[in-house]
């Protein structure tokens, strides 16, 4: 049983990002809904599902003693009485290091206990489009 109930998916996911840089695994956990339908995709890795195997990922993750820091852009949000689907662009600094940015999917279930996370996928995110220079004219 969850210990901490999220009223809202914003709730959650600031919570996720919060364990996160605080490297805090039960605050982390108190994010993920416990089910074994679960889903877990870490930049270039394997599909872990299942709780016990989203626990096991992130212990090995928030191990590293170098401070990690987020900068969360929100990119699409939609949710209805049920689920919730974020998209964002996560700016990542590890030991003061700016790392490539990566995108995610965070998709939220209202569960008896409150909002919890049920899939983060992230992948290295493309460069954003730059507008194509034109050629100045010559006159």
């Amino acid at each position: 049983m969850a210990t901490r109930r999220f009223a809202t998916a914003l709730e959650a996911e600031a919570a996720f990002y919060t364990a996160f840089s605080k490297r805090d695994l039960n605050g982390m956990m108190a994010v993920w809904d416990e089910a074994d339908d679960v889903v877990c995709v870490h930049p270039l890795g394997t599909v872990l599902v299942g709780a016990a195997a989203v626990r096991a990922s992130f212990e090995r993750l928030l191990s590293n003693p170098q401070e990690m820091t987020f900068m969360v852009e929100e990119r699409h949000r939609s949710s209805d009485d049920k689920l919730a689907l974020h998209v964002v662009r996560e700016h990542i600094r590890i030991g003061g290091k700016q790392q490539p940015p990566v995108a995610a999917t965070n998709v939220y279930r209202l569960t008896e206990d409150g909002w919890r996370m049920i899939l983060h996928h992230a992948s290295p995110a493309p460069e954003p489009e730059q507008p194509e220079q034109q050629a100045p004219t010559l006159h």
